[in-house]
Protein backbone atom coordinates (compact mmCIF):
# COMPACT_ATOMS: atom_id res chain seq x y z
CA UNK A 1 0.00 0.00 0.00
CA UNK A 2 0.99 3.70 -0.87
CA UNK A 3 1.70 6.05 2.17
CA UNK A 4 -1.28 8.12 1.02
CA UNK A 5 -3.86 5.00 2.14
CA UNK A 6 -2.13 4.98 5.52
CA UNK A 7 -3.80 8.45 5.50
CA UNK A 8 -7.36 7.39 4.70
CA UNK A 9 -9.47 7.04 7.61
CA UNK A 10 -12.58 5.15 9.01
CA UNK A 11 -14.58 6.40 11.70
CA UNK A 12 -17.08 3.38 13.43
CA UNK A 13 -19.47 3.12 15.77
CA UNK A 14 -18.97 0.23 18.46
CA UNK A 15 -20.40 -0.55 22.19
CA UNK A 16 -17.70 1.09 24.88
CA UNK A 17 -15.30 -1.69 25.93
CA UNK A 18 -15.63 -3.16 21.98
CA UNK A 19 -13.97 -2.05 18.64
CA UNK A 20 -9.99 -3.71 18.98
CA UNK A 21 -10.80 -6.76 16.30
CA UNK A 22 -12.53 -4.14 14.48
CA UNK A 23 -9.66 -2.29 14.27
CA UNK A 24 -7.31 -4.98 13.50
CA UNK A 25 -9.65 -5.59 10.30
CA UNK A 26 -9.65 -2.17 9.17
CA UNK A 27 -5.94 -1.85 9.35
CA UNK A 28 -5.25 -5.05 6.94
CA UNK A 29 -6.80 -3.06 4.81
CA UNK A 30 -4.27 -0.16 4.97
CA UNK A 31 -6.62 2.43 6.67
CA UNK A 32 -6.65 4.08 9.79
CA UNK A 33 -9.58 3.24 12.43
CA UNK A 34 -11.27 5.30 14.22
CA UNK A 35 -13.50 4.07 17.46
CA UNK A 36 -16.50 5.55 18.20
CA UNK A 37 -18.05 4.72 21.82
CA UNK A 38 -21.80 6.00 20.76
CA UNK A 39 -23.71 3.10 23.03
CA UNK A 40 -22.87 1.61 26.47
CA UNK A 41 -24.25 -1.93 27.17
CA UNK A 42 -25.50 -2.17 30.20
CA UNK A 43 -26.49 -6.37 31.55
CA UNK A 44 -29.46 -6.35 33.71
CA UNK A 45 -29.61 -8.19 36.95
CA UNK A 46 -29.41 -11.64 36.61
CA UNK A 47 -32.03 -12.16 39.70
CA UNK A 48 -34.24 -10.04 37.15
CA UNK A 49 -33.46 -11.97 33.52
CA UNK A 50 -34.14 -15.06 35.72
CA UNK A 51 -37.37 -14.45 37.15
CA UNK A 52 -38.29 -12.97 33.50
CA UNK A 53 -37.36 -16.41 31.73
CA UNK A 54 -38.37 -18.70 34.76
CA UNK A 55 -42.27 -17.12 33.83
CA UNK A 56 -42.42 -17.74 30.65
CA UNK A 57 -40.52 -21.32 30.88
CA UNK A 58 -43.54 -22.23 33.64
CA UNK A 59 -46.10 -20.66 31.51
CA UNK A 60 -45.64 -23.62 29.09
CA UNK A 61 -42.88 -25.06 26.54
CA UNK A 62 -40.88 -23.01 24.04
CA UNK A 63 -40.23 -23.74 20.73
CA UNK A 64 -37.93 -20.99 19.42
CA UNK A 65 -35.28 -19.10 21.36
CA UNK A 66 -33.98 -16.24 19.71
CA UNK A 67 -30.80 -14.32 19.78
CA UNK A 68 -30.30 -10.85 18.84
CA UNK A 69 -26.77 -10.35 19.67
CA UNK A 70 -23.57 -11.92 20.71
CA UNK A 71 -23.98 -9.87 24.17
CA UNK A 72 -27.47 -11.18 24.57
CA UNK A 73 -26.08 -14.85 24.61
CA UNK A 74 -23.26 -14.04 27.11
CA UNK A 75 -25.46 -12.37 29.41
CA UNK A 76 -28.07 -15.20 29.16
CA UNK A 77 -25.57 -18.00 29.89
CA UNK A 78 -24.05 -16.19 32.78
CA UNK A 79 -27.57 -15.81 34.47
CA UNK A 80 -27.91 -20.32 33.64
CA UNK A 81 -24.38 -20.72 35.15
CA UNK A 82 -26.19 -20.63 38.62
CA UNK A 83 -29.64 -21.22 37.79
CA UNK A 84 -29.40 -24.20 35.15
CA UNK A 85 -32.80 -25.66 36.33
CA UNK A 86 -34.19 -22.80 34.80
CA UNK A 87 -33.95 -23.83 31.50
CA UNK A 88 -35.99 -27.30 30.38
CA UNK A 89 -34.09 -30.52 30.33
CA UNK A 90 -34.68 -31.55 26.80
CA UNK A 91 -32.79 -28.25 25.38
CA UNK A 92 -32.18 -30.15 21.91
CA UNK A 93 -36.48 -30.06 21.62
CA UNK A 94 -36.37 -26.24 21.61
CA UNK A 95 -34.92 -24.44 18.34
CA UNK A 96 -32.25 -22.20 18.96
CA UNK A 97 -32.19 -19.14 16.22
CA UNK A 98 -28.80 -16.65 15.89
CA UNK A 99 -29.76 -13.07 14.33
CA UNK A 100 -26.27 -13.56 12.60
CA UNK A 101 -22.73 -15.98 12.66
CA UNK A 102 -21.36 -13.62 15.48
CA UNK A 103 -24.49 -14.58 17.42
CA UNK A 104 -24.01 -18.14 16.55
CA UNK A 105 -20.11 -18.27 17.19
CA UNK A 106 -21.33 -16.90 20.38
CA UNK A 107 -23.87 -19.60 21.09
CA UNK A 108 -21.39 -22.40 20.10
CA UNK A 109 -18.59 -21.24 22.34
CA UNK A 110 -21.45 -21.84 25.16
CA UNK A 111 -21.66 -25.40 23.86
CA UNK A 112 -24.99 -24.82 21.32
CA UNK A 113 -24.18 -26.29 18.57
CA UNK A 114 -27.55 -26.86 16.52
CA UNK A 115 -28.06 -23.25 15.46
CA UNK A 116 -30.24 -21.77 12.89
CA UNK A 117 -29.28 -18.70 11.08
CA UNK A 118 -31.61 -16.64 8.82
CA UNK A 119 -29.82 -15.68 5.09
CA UNK A 120 -29.78 -11.95 6.09
CA UNK A 121 -28.50 -11.26 9.15
CA UNK A 122 -31.54 -8.66 9.92
CA UNK A 123 -34.54 -8.54 12.25
CA UNK A 124 -36.60 -9.14 8.59
CA UNK A 125 -34.44 -12.02 7.98
CA UNK A 126 -35.33 -13.83 11.15
CA UNK A 127 -39.10 -13.08 10.57
CA UNK A 128 -38.98 -13.87 6.58
CA UNK A 129 -37.18 -17.21 8.05
CA UNK A 130 -39.86 -18.30 10.28
CA UNK A 131 -42.46 -17.15 7.87
CA UNK A 132 -41.76 -19.90 6.45
CA UNK A 133 -42.62 -22.53 8.62
CA UNK A 134 -45.98 -23.21 10.50
CA UNK A 135 -45.95 -20.44 13.19
CA UNK A 136 -49.79 -20.83 14.58
CA UNK A 137 -49.64 -21.39 18.03
CA UNK A 138 -45.51 -21.70 18.32
CA UNK A 139 -44.13 -19.86 21.76
CA UNK A 140 -41.13 -17.61 20.24
CA UNK A 141 -38.86 -16.13 23.04
CA UNK A 142 -36.83 -13.17 21.53
CA UNK A 143 -33.30 -12.58 23.55
CA UNK A 144 -32.52 -8.44 22.69
CA UNK A 145 -31.82 -5.54 24.24
CA UNK A 146 -33.90 -2.42 25.55
CA UNK A 147 -33.06 -0.66 22.14
CA UNK A 148 -34.53 -2.78 20.04
CA UNK A 149 -38.06 -1.91 18.57
CA UNK A 150 -41.39 -4.19 17.55
CA UNK A 151 -41.37 -4.77 14.73
CA UNK A 152 -40.15 -8.16 14.52
CA UNK A 153 -42.16 -9.31 17.76
CA UNK A 154 -45.46 -8.03 15.85
CA UNK A 155 -44.54 -9.98 12.19
CA UNK A 156 -44.39 -12.75 14.03
CA UNK A 157 -47.43 -12.24 15.92
CA UNK A 158 -49.36 -11.69 12.36
CA UNK A 159 -47.89 -15.00 11.32
CA UNK A 160 -49.87 -16.86 14.63
CA UNK A 161 -47.01 -17.08 17.08
CA UNK A 162 -46.91 -16.17 20.73
CA UNK A 163 -43.87 -13.85 21.21
CA UNK A 164 -42.43 -13.37 24.36
CA UNK A 165 -39.31 -10.56 25.14
CA UNK A 166 -36.53 -11.41 27.22
CA UNK A 167 -34.73 -7.67 28.06
CA UNK A 168 -31.31 -9.00 28.62
CA UNK A 169 -29.19 -5.37 28.66
CA UNK A 170 -29.73 -2.21 28.30
CA UNK A 171 -28.38 -0.16 25.70
CA UNK A 172 -27.42 3.73 27.07
CA UNK A 173 -25.78 6.90 26.03
CA UNK A 174 -22.56 6.21 26.78
CA UNK A 175 -21.49 8.32 30.69
CA UNK A 176 -17.72 8.73 28.69
CA UNK A 177 -18.34 10.96 25.62
CA UNK A 178 -14.87 11.96 25.10
CA UNK A 179 -14.64 9.44 22.20
CA UNK A 180 -17.85 11.14 20.68
CA UNK A 181 -16.28 14.46 21.18
CA UNK A 182 -13.33 13.68 19.90
CA UNK A 183 -15.15 12.42 16.84
CA UNK A 184 -16.93 15.30 16.24
CA UNK A 185 -13.49 17.73 16.02
CA UNK A 186 -12.17 15.49 14.04
CA UNK A 187 -14.93 15.80 11.83
CA UNK A 188 -15.17 19.35 11.88
CA UNK A 189 -11.46 18.98 10.49
CA UNK A 190 -12.21 16.84 7.80
CA UNK A 191 -10.47 13.79 8.68
CA UNK A 192 -12.44 10.53 7.93
CA UNK A 193 -13.54 9.72 4.64
CA UNK A 194 -15.77 7.40 6.12
CA UNK A 195 -17.75 6.81 8.64
CA UNK A 196 -19.82 3.51 9.60
CA UNK A 197 -22.85 3.03 12.03
CA UNK A 198 -23.26 -0.39 13.22
CA UNK A 199 -26.51 0.46 15.61
CA UNK A 200 -29.76 2.33 14.96
CA UNK A 201 -28.80 3.47 19.20
CA UNK A 202 -25.20 4.33 18.34
CA UNK A 203 -26.79 7.13 15.48
CA UNK A 204 -29.09 8.27 17.63
CA UNK A 205 -27.00 8.61 21.13
CA UNK A 206 -24.14 10.58 18.53
CA UNK A 207 -26.57 13.09 16.97
CA UNK A 208 -28.01 13.14 20.46
CA UNK A 209 -24.42 13.98 22.54
CA UNK A 210 -23.70 16.62 19.68
CA UNK A 211 -26.28 18.43 20.12
CA UNK A 212 -24.26 20.28 23.38
CA UNK A 213 -21.76 20.94 21.05
CA UNK A 214 -22.65 21.28 17.55
CA UNK A 215 -26.26 22.60 15.46
CA UNK A 216 -28.39 19.24 14.31
CA UNK A 217 -27.62 20.82 10.62
CA UNK A 218 -23.88 21.78 11.10
CA UNK A 219 -23.35 17.75 11.68
CA UNK A 220 -25.72 16.51 8.77
CA UNK A 221 -23.65 19.16 6.88
CA UNK A 222 -20.31 17.48 8.23
CA UNK A 223 -21.98 14.11 7.22
CA UNK A 224 -22.21 14.69 3.84
CA UNK A 225 -18.58 15.09 2.91
CA UNK A 226 -17.34 11.60 3.76
CA UNK A 227 -18.80 8.04 2.78
CA UNK A 228 -21.19 7.32 5.89
CA UNK A 229 -22.38 3.77 5.68
CA UNK A 230 -25.12 1.77 7.55
CA UNK A 231 -25.50 -1.99 9.12
CA UNK A 232 -28.95 -2.95 8.51
CA UNK A 233 -32.21 -1.37 7.52
CA UNK A 234 -33.00 -0.32 10.92
CA UNK A 235 -29.77 1.91 11.06
CA UNK A 236 -30.16 2.94 7.91
CA UNK A 237 -34.07 4.33 8.56
CA UNK A 238 -32.88 5.83 11.83
CA UNK A 239 -30.08 7.82 10.19
CA UNK A 240 -32.47 8.58 7.25
CA UNK A 241 -34.92 10.18 10.00
CA UNK A 242 -32.33 12.55 11.07
CA UNK A 243 -31.07 13.75 7.98
CA UNK A 244 -28.28 11.74 6.77
CA UNK A 245 -28.72 9.35 3.56
CA UNK A 246 -26.29 6.08 4.18
CA UNK A 247 -25.03 3.16 2.06
CA UNK A 248 -25.77 -0.03 2.98
CA UNK A 249 -24.15 -3.17 2.62
CA UNK A 250 -25.73 -6.83 1.00
CA UNK A 251 -25.03 -8.82 3.62
CA UNK A 252 -25.67 -6.92 7.51
CA UNK A 253 -21.86 -7.81 8.57
CA UNK A 254 -19.61 -5.65 9.78
CA UNK A 255 -16.62 -6.85 7.26
CA UNK A 256 -18.45 -5.93 4.28
CA UNK A 257 -20.14 -2.76 5.47
CA UNK A 258 -16.43 -1.57 6.04
CA UNK A 259 -14.79 -3.76 2.61
CA UNK A 260 -17.70 -1.59 0.83
CA UNK A 261 -17.14 1.70 1.92
CA UNK A 262 -13.06 1.30 1.33
CA UNK A 263 -13.97 0.29 -2.41
CA UNK A 264 -16.14 3.43 -2.29
CA UNK A 265 -14.05 5.79 -0.42
CA UNK A 266 -10.77 4.34 -3.03
CA UNK A 267 -12.88 5.11 -5.88
CA UNK A 268 -13.76 8.51 -5.10
CA UNK A 269 -9.97 9.28 -4.30
CA UNK A 270 -9.30 8.31 -7.87
CA UNK A 271 -12.06 10.28 -9.54
CA UNK A 272 -11.03 13.49 -7.82
CA UNK A 273 -8.20 14.83 -10.08
CA UNK A 274 -10.50 14.44 -12.57
CA UNK A 275 -13.05 16.64 -11.14
CA UNK A 276 -10.41 19.42 -10.94
CA UNK A 277 -9.51 19.29 -14.82
CA UNK A 278 -11.68 22.07 -15.98
CA UNK A 279 -14.04 20.83 -18.57
CA UNK A 280 -14.41 22.11 -21.97
CA UNK A 281 -17.89 24.02 -22.76
CA UNK A 282 -20.21 21.65 -23.70
CA UNK A 283 -22.30 21.71 -26.84
CA UNK A 284 -25.75 20.79 -24.47
CA UNK A 285 -25.55 24.06 -22.28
Amino acid sequence: MSSLSTKKSIAITRPVGRGEETSRFVRKLGWTPFIVHAVELKPLERSSILGEFSRIVGEGPVDWLVFMSPTGVDAFFDMLKSHSSVLPSALGQISIMAVGPRTSAALRRRGVQDVVVPDKYSSAGIANHLSRLEMKGQRVVLIRSSAADDRLSGSLTSNGAAVETVTIYQSLVPSNRESVLDFLARLEKGQFQAVLFTSAASASNLFSIAEREISVSKLIQLLSSPLVGAIGSVTAGRLRELGVDPTVPGRYLIEDAIGDLVKKADERTIEKPLERIPAKPSAFE
